[in-house]
């Protein structure tokens, strides 16, 4: 965790200053988590371009026998439906380590999972962006929401890099918000 206490406030010009940076860097900037793809790609938990509430962030080790977080958690309460990021083709659908879990191979070499998901789908289905491949179970370890994780060229990528950027707007500082 940062030393910067989260209640520290911006000046008013460094705010500006900062929001003139990223209007003018982010035309040229790509997220340094996103995966170049011509596939369209949706949030499981919402079947749209936003993926909700993330309850714990992609934080990959320095090297893959490291502990980490190799995926996003994502707010969803159990029983609800979880959705196929992309098209693809079921990998696997069962336990892992006592997890319900399911794997899509995408056509572009991406491997998403989804953990604990009670599958609706088996192995070697085609499943279609959007659709609902299962619904969310509970986590062994008690952790809550949505594990989403994504592989690509046997490297963990951060699966949020997958949907497209957020669209933002600048209000002027002094003005209304």
């Amino acid at each position: 965790m940062s030393t910067r206490s989260r209640n520290t406030r911006w000046s008013p010009r460094l705010a500006a200053a900062t929001s003139l940076s990223l209007l003018f860097a982010l035309p040229t900037t790509t997220h340094p988590d996103a995966v170049p793809t011509a596939d369209a790609w949706v949030s499981p938990t919402t079947g749209g371009e936003s993926p909700g509430p993330v309850l714990r962030p992609f934080d990959p080790p320095a090297h893959d026998w490291l502990p980490g977080h190799r995926g996003v958690d994502l707010e969803l309460p159990r029983g609800r439906p979880v959705r196929a990021a992309g098209d693809g083709t079921v990998f696997f659908a069962g336990t892992v380590a006592g997890t319900a879990t399911v794997s899509i191979d995408h056509p572009d070499g991406t491997r998403t999972t989804y953990q604990p998901v009670i599958a609706a789908v088996t192995a070697g289905d085609t499943v279609t962006e959007g659709q609902v491949i299962g619904r969310l179970g509970t986590d062994p370890r008690g952790w809550p929401g949505l594990s989403w994780g994504a592989r690509r060229g046997g490297a963990y990528v951060n699966p949020l890099g997958l949907l497209p950027l957020p669209l933002i707007r600048l209000k002027p500082v002094d003005g209304p918000a």
